[in-house]
């Protein structure tokens, strides 16, 4: 008996501290958000907050901003990684074992690299006075370093969306190769057989083979992207801003009334981020049931 429930009895310290932060801080923030805030003499429960924020013309631009960056970012992630994927496997399959290990690590080298490093990289390469701007305004293709498009602290969110792209990118072709490396050699060699092409090949063994985990990859990079504050704090503007950057601005630069509307926010965070993933598992569930009557 003892043996069984020791591994599970070692893990419980770690385990009670993780639950008591992340579902005592949630817990509190949803009482916060619906008014029950002892601090500033507030003991009643009332939806003021989310009404006052749902009223807000700044809530709903962050939102369309939000998920207009996630879509984007994830989208460009995924169709990179599903890229890399297929091209680390369909290199491994035809060249030598050293080649395929250098073209994997290379790849992979995004990935320890921290994000706030990598906003700031994404700033040295791709503002006005960065170097991308200046190699092309010495090469004659601008006249002057102004004429560069600004990517970086638009509206639009082009930074944080470069660099998401480039970040979660190895991270889905992480979790797409293993799926692949299960296809068999001859798998390969069985579609020549049939007069399957390359493309041929990869539409219909491929594709369908790494699709659960591709779906998976893709949400796991949208909800993070979603909710994610170093890279838009650092690359966004300040109006409109993303919903985590909005939730900190009404956090720090308000007075203890302004909190529970800060923290309305990120609840309305979690619970969109709650929702996408049921919507996600609904469809993976259903694509699993169709695919295994086909």
């Amino acid at each position: 008996m003892w043996q069984k429930t020791k591994p599970y009895l070692l893990l419980l310290p770690t385990i009670g501290t993780i639950v008591l932060l992340f579902f005592g801080g949630l817990f509190d923030g949803l009482l916060k958000s619906f008014g029950y805030f002892p601090a500033i003499g507030e003991t009643r429960f009332e939806t003021t907050a989310y009404a006052d924020l749902f009223r807000s013309s700044e809530f709903w631009e962050s939102l369309v901003l939000t998920l207009r960056v996630a879509a984007l970012s994830s989208v460009i992630a995924a169709v990179l990684g599903a890229f890399i994927a297929i091209s680390l496997f369909m290199l491994n399959k035809l060249a030598k074992t050293g080649s395929a290990q250098f073209w994997h690590r290379l790849f992979q080298l995004p990935l320890t690299i921290p994000h706030l490093v990598g906003g700031y990289i994404i700033v040295l390469l791709f503002m006005q006075s960065g170097f991308l701007s200046k190699i092309l305004a010495s090469a004659g293709l601008i006249d002057k370093i102004t004429d560069f498009p600004v990517l970086v602290n638009d509206p639009f969110g082009w930074g944080i969306i470069l660099t998401y792209a480039w970040k979660e990118a190895p991270f889905v072709s992480l979790m797409i190769y293993p799926v692949l490396s299960r296809i068999h050699r001859s798998w390969r060699d069985v579609a020549r057989v049939f007069g399957a092409g390359s493309w041929q090949f990869i539409r219909e063994i491929v594709l369908p083979v790494m699709l659960p985990a591709w779906t998976i990859a893709t949400f796991v990079v949208f909800v993070f992207t979603f909710s994610a504050f170093e890279v838009p704090f650092l690359l966004g503007v300040t109006y409109p801003s993303m919903l985590p950057v909005y939730s900190y601005q009404l956090y720090t630069s308000g007075t203890l009334a302004d909190r529970p509307e800060a923290l309305a926010v990120n609840i309305v965070l979690a619970v969109l981020t709650i929702l996408l993933g049921l919507v996600v598992y609904y469809f993976s569930k259903r694509w699993n049931v169709f695919k295994g009557w086909d």
